[in-house]
C-alpha cells in the first residue's frame, strides 16, 4: 500500500496527466513537483499492480 499524502488537486492533475488530458507543462508549476512524483511512482505496468494470491 501506498503512503503518499497529496492534495485532492494534485491527485486530479496528475490523473488529467495520466490520461492524455493535459500535458505535465499544463500543470500550474506550484503543483509539477508534486504531479511529478505521483507520475514517476505510477509507471508500473498492469502486471506490477496486480494482487497476489
Amino acid at each position: 500500500m501506498l503512503n503518499f499524502k497529496f492534495t485532492a488537486l494534485v491527485a486530479i492533475y496528475a490523473a488529467n496527466v495520466l490520461d492524455g488530458g493535459r500535458t505535465i507543462d499544463e500543470v500550474p508549476a506550484a503543483l509539477q513537483p508534486q504531479v511529478k512524483e505521483i507520475l514517476g511512482n505510477s509507471t508500473g505496468t498492469a502486471a506490477d499492480t496486480t494482487p497476489q494470491a
